[in-house]
């Protein structure tokens, strides 16, 4: 287990390669080649226990020795050739990194000149090689780990706005994952799965309960570079078998199985809001049906992602979660239809409210929509957990006791007052099916208890300093004043 010392050991260490690269290119862009390093720091160390993270550098060298070989040769000239070749070789090695470095080139101008690009591979290499990123140990698969998270995490602060389309928060991915219950061996689907962190916080869990087993994870991301990071991040967590497919969910959907789309026992995901140009056009000819609840309007993609996630769920006990903008819970027209029949088909589960400012550079407040197939009343539950958190000063974030409050109420499934409300659908369909959690769950003011009597004595005192004080100052008039 990683303790707290090594995990801040890793982040100060993370913070020297951010600050090798300032002045030269921006962090957020540079994110690829610095997981690229990390990577291959991983996969060196990895050789001398397991030789299927074998790494080879060229044909004559045969099997690259641990990472010291390239930090040994850090000043040649032709160092970035021989990282990309490096690179090259354990895309090879591995079919879940193929392709993984496609954007990747440690011997390009876009670094700098060459005296200058030279310089800042050898403080990148030095960096790498410090004690904190030494792979080899008993945890080197947590510790890799942790400092891929901790880089992503960081390159999404950096990235500003859109870091929040491909990272989604620890504690959000967790509490998903909670809610869910994924099970050893299940099948976990995400179509705009970003960095893979809910693939691999739900497969995580499952690990834990089952002792070692974790689930089938499949993943499509839009963005070339999120879906290479995203494989990147799947090889460090030694997540092997996952499958991610690259290209538009909604306009090429790549997870299927011959003519239909692949289902999955558990599907999450955080896509983008308000997505606009999402093929609109083309939804009403859906060769998959996804869109027979409704077509989603022109302007904002948000129920084209629930409707196909929803039609990859399998039947019988798939269930669902998804991050939505609080928009999604009320807007009318086509979206207002789509919620009814998710409704009436009785697939909604639970909407949770949760505080703004969650996702990385972004102030909305955010809910989570919770879907099952095996839902065994007609009753929603909404939980307003949206008050309750730590206050950060670009991000806040969901402690320890916050998230247990969400899970306990999810699993007792009954009324909180102020906090949690189970609702019947008839309820919500004579409130025109909005499922804004602040119309059913009531806010509860903390009333403070006054007590008079120490009130008064309190009041009493302050009368008898202020008594004493007007004479003091009366006395002192008296000395200043002219005879």
């Amino acid at each position: 287990m990683l303790d707290a010392e090594a995990k801040q050991a890793i982040r100060h260490a993370l913070r020297r390669s951010f600050d090798s690269v300032r002045g030269v290119a921006d962090a957020g862009e540079f994110r690829d080649h610095l997981l690229a390093l990390l990577v291959l720091k991983y996969a060196s160390d990895r050789t001398a226990d397991e030789a299927n993270y074998a790494v080879a550098l060229d044909a004559d060298v045969g099997l690259l020795p641990p990472f010291e070989r390239l930090l040994n040769a850090k000043h040649m000239p032709d160092i970035g050739q021989r990282i990309d070749r490096a690179l090259a070789d354990l895309e090879k090695q591995h079919p879940l990194l193929q392709d993984a470095f496609h954007s990747v080139r440690f011997d390009s101008s876009l670094l700098g000149e060459p005296k200058q690009r030279q310089h800042l591979i050898a403080d990148l290499l030095s960096c790498l090689g410090l004690p904190e990123f030494d792979f080899r140990s008993g945890a080197s698969a947590e510790a890799a780990g942790f400092a891929c998270e901790t880089l992503i995490s960081e390159a999404a602060v950096v990235a500003g706005k859109r870091g929040a389309e491909f990272f989604t928060p620890p504690e959000v991915s967790r509490l998903i994952a909670e809610l869910l219950q994924p099970e050893a061996g299940e099948s976990v689907g995400d179509p705009c799965c970003g960095s893979g962190t809910l693939l691999l916080t739900c497969s995580a869990f499952a690990r834990v309960r089952s002792g070692g087993e974790g689930c089938q994870l499949f993943g499509q991301e839009k963005n070339g570079s999120t879906w290479a990071l995203a494989k990147i991040n799947m090889f460090v967590h030694e997540e092997l078998a996952a499958k991610l497919a690259w290209g538009d969910t909604l306009k090429d959907p790549r997870l299927v199985a011959g003519s239909q789309l692949q289902r999955f026992d558990v599907v999450v995901s955080n896509p983008p809001f308000n997505v606009k140009d999402w093929g609109q056009e083309a939804a009403a000819t859906d060769p998959y049906g996804r869109y027979r609840r409704g077509v989603p309007p022109r302007g904002t993609a948000d129920y084209a992602f629930i409707s196909h996630m929803v039609e990859t769920l399998k039947p019988g006990h798939g269930r669902m979660a998804v991050v939505v903008s609080h928009g999604v819970l009320f807007r009318s027209g086509a979206e207002l239809q789509i919620r009814r029949q998710l409704l009436e088909e009785n697939l909604v589960d639970a909407v949770i409210a949760l505080p703004a400012k969650l996702l990385p550079n972004t102030p909305l407040p955010i809910a989570l929509l919770v879907l099952r197939k095996d839902k065994r009343d007609e009753h929603v539950l909404f939980i307003d957990a949206s008050r309750e958190y730590e206050h950060g000063k670009t991000q806040n974030g969901l402690r320890e006791q916050d998230l247990t409050k969400i899970e306990t109420a999810y699993a007792a499934r009954a009324d909180v007052e102020g906090y949690a409300r189970l609702v019947s659908q008839a309820d919500i369909l004579q409130n025109d099916c909005n499922f804004n959690v602040a119309r059913y769950v009531d806010a509860v003011e903390e009333v403070c208890q006054v007590d008079l009597e120490a009130l008064r004595a309190e009041r009493a005192q302050l009368q008898a300093e202020l008594e004493g004080l007007e004479t003091r100052f009366a006395s002192l008039i008296l000395e200043v004043s002219p005879a």
